[in-house]
């Protein structure tokens, strides 16, 4: 059967277990192979943008739902967008002087800037989002391109509950392996993606 929502998910789940008394406990399975599967991927399939606001006076933003990591941070101009810095929150030399964001950090569950805004200020986050399936949100892009990471991590964490060390054992190897050729994968295209940023300037060194 095609595993393309969290509906499908739970009942390839079930089919793998053949355990029809453990329904109501899938989710629960599901949720904890997120919360794996979340430290374990850097992965572009959980690469999003999202609009935030500074508004005037404040010098923190609140992290968007589902935030696990930053990547850029654009200040969104009538002439474009321009890159702000990332700080180390420790380094962040912050100012009380009201001015146009220089530099921002992750401070706590909030973004800071090196000083409070001079006026409301649209920003464009990139960072990493959360995979977390329910009702409300039945698929991502990790089930869409890797259903096989989501059944063998809902399995791994079945496993245990049923107190199968042979069974758990086989799944953990089907979703390390998964994920190896997920993180090998998602490399290759980050390389590809600087190769190709860095090309033009290379080929004009050579040029000249």
């Amino acid at each position: 059967m095609a595993i393309t929502t969290y509906a499908e998910l739970q009942a390839a789940a079930a089919n793998w277990l053949v355990r029809s008394d453990l329904t109501a406990r899938i989710p629960e399975f599901i949720a904890l192979a997120e919360a794996r599967l979340n430290r374990l991927l850097r992965t572009r399939l959980s690469e999003v943008e999202v609009a935030v606001t500074a508004t005037f006076g404040a010098r923190t933003i609140p992290l968007p739902a589902g935030f696990t990591e930053p990547l850029r941070l654009w200040l969104e101009r009538d002439g474009g967008r321009e890159e702000l810095p990332f700080r180390d929150a420790s380094l962040m030399a912050a100012t009380s002087l009201r001015g146009v964001p220089g530099a921002w950090t992750v401070d706590g569950a909030t973004l800071a800037f090196d000083r409070p805004c001079d006026q409301a200020y649209g920003l464009t986050l990139r960072m990493l989002r959360a995979f977390s399936l329910s009702d409300a949100a039945p698929t991502n892009a990790l089930l869409s391109d890797f259903p096989d990471i989501y059944l063998f991590a809902t399995l791994s964490e079945a496993a245990p509950f049923l107190r199968d060390a042979e069974l758990a054992a086989a799944y953990e190897t089907k979703l390390n392996r998964a994920i190896d050729e997920t993180n090998a994968k998602a490399a290759r295209s980050r390389a590809a993606r600087v190769l190709t940023t860095d090309l033009p300037r290379r080929v004009l060194r050579g040029a000249a």
